[in-house]
């Protein structure tokens, strides 16, 4: 067997090819970076600025980008979250999404154009931000009498819940990320220098 197959069967060895210049602890140490810049700015949700000619520019939502550089570094540490034994306390960890999404979620809704229909049998899902949903519209006649109702879309309706998720889910991550940064102490990637 050559040694590139024989370094890449091997989970232990921390090169994964003696050919190569990759280096997972460079690769870690890079996302590892990332993720304390990210974390280090004020979680805000997004929202849309304008320039100097007036253009609309959108400003991302640092919690989402703390999530997905918190994610990429979970993904870069799966082959150690296995070896170290660290999956249960990931999915520990990972668990608490699913009664986020439990509480902040809503159903499915859709309207006829007569009723709305809430599909409680489908699953519960985080309302993306202004998304439109149907509800139901009084329409008064002057002296304050309904004299019928209709369904219009207005947009925002869940708009709290989308802002609870978000806010719930960086602080999972927080959580998260002391644990990886556990398990990249015990997989000793970076190795303090010795200073004079």
């Amino acid at each position: 067997m050559s040694d590139d197959n024989e370094s890449i069967d091997n989970p232990n060895n921390a090169e994964y090819s003696s050919k190569s210049d990759f280096s997972k602890a460079e690769v870690v140490r890079t996302q590892v970076i990332k993720c304390d810049q990210v974390r280090s700015q004020e979680m805000r949700h997004g929202y849309y600025n304008h320039d100097k000619l007036g253009n609309s520019v959108y400003i991302p939502d640092s919690r989402q980008e703390w999530v997905a550089s918190d994610k990429a570094l979970l993904y870069l540490l799966t082959p150690e979250i296995k070896r170290n034994k660290f999956t249960q306390k990931v999915k520990n960890i990972l668990n608490k999404e699913k009664d986020t999404i439990e509480n902040f979620g809503v159903f499915p809704i859709i309207s006829d154009g007569k009723k709305i229909i809430t599909k409680t049998e489908l699953k519960k899902t985080i309302p993306r931000l202004d998304q439109s949903f149907p509800i139901e519209v009084a329409i008064k006649n002057k002296q304050g009498s309904i004299i019928k109702i209709e369904i219009q879309e207005e947009r925002g309706t869940y708009n709290n819940n989308f802002h609870y998720y978000w806010d719930a889910m960086v602080s999972i991550y927080d959580e998260l990320y002391q644990e990886l940064n556990n398990l990249i102490d015990i997989c000793n990637y970076f190795k303090q220098k010795v200073s004079y």
